[in-house]
């Protein structure tokens, strides 16, 4: 008798909830790879617009691997992780969106640091008396 209900226990798929530590799993997971996948790909150049869809569709694939992976694993493939996943991926574009530094004319790319080294500070401003050396003639 034991051994039947242990066997028809074992071939029962686990609950699925809505929440639980495996759900806020895969929002941080997922917002983790939102911005490394972003970042990785402002690394290699990609323009604000293009680094957002690569990183959406990388996230989306790792996601939906993972379901699939569980899938074969243990039998179930879980939409609800999925929707954690997205609202990660979510809060992660979102709060990427909200931190690009962009310049006067709209350009999401700031300059390199060379470049920003080298550009002249305008005259006036406290760098620019800061960093200017004034040389007093001494007789």
């Amino acid at each position: 008798m034991i051994v039947p209900l242990a066997l028809a226990l074992q071939l029962t798929k686990p609950p699925d909830h809505w929440f639980g530590a495996d759900k806020l799993k895969h929002f941080f997971v997922a917002a983790f790879t939102q911005t490394v996948a972003y970042s990785a790909l402002q690394a290699a150049k990609a323009d604000h617009g293009g680094a957002m869809a690569g990183a959406w569709a990388v996230t989306a694939a790792v996601s939906v691997g993972k379901e699939l992976h569980d899938r074969r694993t243990t039998g179930l493939f879980s939409l609800r992780d999925l929707v954690w996943d997205a609202a990660g991926a979510g809060a992660a574009a979102l709060l990427l969106e909200h931190s690009v530094r962009r310049s006067k004319d709209g350009d999401t790319n700031p300059p390199l640091l060379a470049e920003s080294l080298l550009t002249p500070l305008p005259p006036g401003s406290i760098l620019h008396r800061v960093a200017t050396p004034t040389f007093v003639h001494v007789r």
